[in-house]
């Protein structure tokens, strides 16, 4: 899977894609800790190798969740940001045991942990659009989607 991942990401960041330092192991277990203690899910394994190579991601209006806000010269930049992120959402009640890990214009993406899958839902009426085993599928989705839209 990480050569998948990693070729996916590099295929974003060659065409603009916004990435972020990576999240040390530390504040990724912190970050897990306090999701549980929220009575959510600790953050799946390849999401924590995401991380790892970047806090987040910006690209053609997707947008993958950071640990951290990130500044840039002369600003902070509004990333979204994790665990504040799950508590503003009433998609537990609706998919429990889940994280919305990120989002696209019209989605929300979610981990459900019960199914070992990623769910990429409408953010309107929360309809499943996919269903995809790993994260890179995901990226993959909303890569192959631009590709073939240009």
């Amino acid at each position: 899977m990480a050569g998948t991942l990693n070729t996916v990401l590099n295929n974003m960041y060659q065409n603009y894609a916004l990435v972020f330092p990576s999240v040390s192991i530390m504040d990724i277990q912190r970050t897990s800790i306090q999701l549980v203690k929220q009575g959510l899910i600790q953050i799946p394994a390849d999401y924590i190798q995401f991380l790892s190579v970047t806090d987040g991601l910006n690209w053609n209006g997707m947008e993958f969740f950071s640990i951290h806000e990130h500044e840039r010269k002369d600003c902070v930049f509004p990333n979204v940001q994790l665990l504040p992120y799950q508590a503003t959402q009433n998609i537990k009640m609706l998919f429990p045991k889940s994280l919305i890990l990120g989002m696209a214009p019209e989605h929300l993406i979610l981990y459900e942990a019960p199914k070992k899958e990623y769910t990429i839902i409408n953010r309107y009426t929360f309809a499943p659009v996919v269903r995809l085993p790993r994260l890179a599928d995901v990226l993959y989705f909303y890569w192959d989607s631009f590709s073939n839209a240009s």
